[in-house]
């Protein structure tokens, strides 16, 4: 009984002095963070492609989406919205076509005009192939170039999935061949992120917090969520395919 009762003395101690050491920074519980969570449900991106056609289809889900947002806004007063993961189903900021160059610029006009950032799932493209994403973009200040005045804009930052399903993301190498994609169709070909990363919600009353993007599988990692702790983000951002929630 002595020896049970030292157990549980010990680990009531322990969890005393560790509560003890978790302190708030400064100013941080004065006011809350409010987030928009934006999840439209529309999902079966391909079949809905054969029917209307792939610009068609990306047009139904940024409305969608914008107006969506805007009731967030209007009606509950949020600081930033998050979309799903995916939801902008092409590369952003490397668009493949003039009309692909047009949504990104159209993503940073409602930015711009709603007034606070938002952080939705897209995909990113370097030398090395595709990312699942999530990507940055915050208001466009005065003192700032309009995003058509650029070339093309970029976004704030650019967070790559680092945990990618198997069979479902992609085909590990020694697998990767004609054959096993026959069986396979549907693997995709998507590259692994390499970490954490931990960028700001820069707010319209200047706060500025440090969030941690974490897409789907991501979330399982508790090494990736400590790891941006440790870069110092304040608020963990989860973001998930909205299609796991139909039939």
């Amino acid at each position: 009984l002595a020896m049970a009762a030292s157990v549980l003395v010990l680990m009531a101690g322990y969890g005393a002095v560790r509560l003890s050491m978790l302190t708030v920074a400064p100013g941080a519980a004065d006011k809350p963070l409010r987030v928009g969570l934006v999840q439209s449900n529309i999902v079966d991106y391909e079949r809905l492609r054969r029917e209307m056609g792939a610009y068609e289809v990306v047009r139904h889900v940024l409305d969608t989406h914008y107006a969506m947002s805007r009731e967030a806004i209007d009606q509950h007063r949020v600081d930033a919205l998050l979309w799903s993961e995916t939801v902008y189903p092409t590369t952003f900021g490397h668009p493949k076509s003039e009309g692909g160059a047009e949504l990104d610029r159209e993503i940073y006009d409602f930015v711009s005009s709603a007034g606070v950032p938002l952080v939705f799932g897209t995909y990113d493209l370097d030398a090395m192939g595709e990312y699942n994403a999530a990507a940055f973009v915050e208001p466009v200040q005065a003192s700032e170039p309009a995003p058509e005045q650029a070339a093309m804009p970029t976004p704030l930052g650019v967070y790559r999935k680092t945990n990618l399903f198997l069979f479902t993301e992609y085909l590990p190498h020694w697998l990767d061949g004609p054959t096993v994609r026959g069986w396979l169709p549907g693997a995709g070909r998507w590259k692994a992120g390499d970490g954490a990363r931990v960028f700001p919600l820069r707010l319209a009353d200047g706060r500025e917090i440090p969030v941690l993007p974490m897409i789907c599988l991501d979330d399982t990692d508790t090494r990736l969520a400590i790891d941006g702790a440790r870069l110092g983000a304040q608020v963990i951002l989860g973001m998930s395919n909205d299609s796991w929630f139909t039939a």
